[in-house]
């Protein structure tokens, strides 16, 4: 599938359509989490006490997958806004999964082509039975669409688009790191801030 000739990803009526199926799926998730500590309470008021000791450790589950779901949630903006900045570029064997069970995407370096640059999905505990870690896997992504500026940040897809997905480099969203400087053009740092990236 050929990607649309338009300016930005988002100009795409399709990508419009992938990011409100994204959206609605995110924040549905986001209240079911919600609604599950209300069910937890629920349980908890009608047991007994002593069997208290089994419910409480569900707790703990539900607060990490609010937590995640909350971030997620957040997220979906900040995909508009990369989507809102690049175009789609296709790009043949660009995942593939790193030692530690996360995925990895590999691209170009814009201004220098004979260099690639890596983005990861996930964490150092790996990036959990998801989507892309089963279709990689399974060897079933021969290529993905990817709009943004892999030193910095970036969406992928499953070509269509479908499956979105937010990248980036530690550098490009955390306070805690030193923003990239250097084999940057004025231009693309323009773009990676227009996008929502940190920038030197």
């Amino acid at each position: 599938m050929d990607v649309p000739l338009t300016k930005t990803a988002y100009e795409d009526p399709a990508t419009r359509r992938a990011w409100c199926r994204t959206a609605v799926f995110r924040l549905s998730a986001f209240l079911l989490s919600l609604g599950s500590f209300v069910a937890w309470l629920y349980a908890v008021l009608l047991t007994p006490v002593w069997t208290l000791w089994v419910l409480f450790p569900a707790l703990f589950v539900l607060t990490y997958l609010a937590m995640l779901n909350t971030a997620r949630v957040l997220g979906i903006r900040s995909l508009r806004r990369i989507l809102k900045v690049y175009p789609w570029q296709s790009v043949p064997g660009a995942a593939s999964l790193a030692k530690n069970g996360t995925t990895r995407f590999s691209f170009t370096d814009p201004e220098r082509p004979d260099k690639t640059v890596s983005l990861g999905y996930g964490s150092f505990l790996g990036s959990g039975y998801t989507f892309w870690i089963r279709q990689v896997k399974a060897g079933e992504v021969d290529q993905v669409w990817f709009a943004g500026d892999p030193r910095f940040l970036g969406v992928v897809a499953v070509p269509g688009p479908r499956r979105l997905l937010g990248v980036a480099q530690r550098t490009a969203v955390d306070d805690r790191t030193s923003a990239r400087r250097r084999g940057v053009s004025p231009e693309a740092r323009e773009q990676a801030k227009a996008a929502g990236a940190r920038v030197g």
